[in-house]
């Protein structure tokens, strides 16, 4: 199995209403009404996105130093995305 994480940086529109998750290193956004659904979709974007850059044979980003991260956005929540994937290179 291969674990691949991803930090990402959370924001909360006021407009919408909605807690926007964005990971930068792999142009993934996508958002939730609560912070722990977006997380979700995050993961379960992540997880779509590593099993097509494979399928398709893609490169595949190296992921931002966390604390580089955190350093760059200061005024927002910074989180880690993890996904899993088995040796046929499946979500798990």
């Amino acid at each position: 199995m291969k674990k691949y994480t991803y930090p990402a940086v959370l924001f909360y529109d006021e407009e919408d209403k909605v807690y926007i998750i964005a990971m930068f290193d792999l142009g993934l956004v996508t958002d939730g009404e609560t912070v722990e659904d977006a997380h979700r979709k995050a993961r379960e974007m992540l997880d779509s996105y590593l099993e097509c850059a494979f399928a398709f044979d893609c490169e595949i980003p190296e992921p931002s130093a966390f604390d580089v991260v955190v350093e760059t956005h200061p005024k927002e929540l910074c989180v880690l995305i993890e996904s899993t994937l088995n040796d046929k290179n499946k979500a798990v």
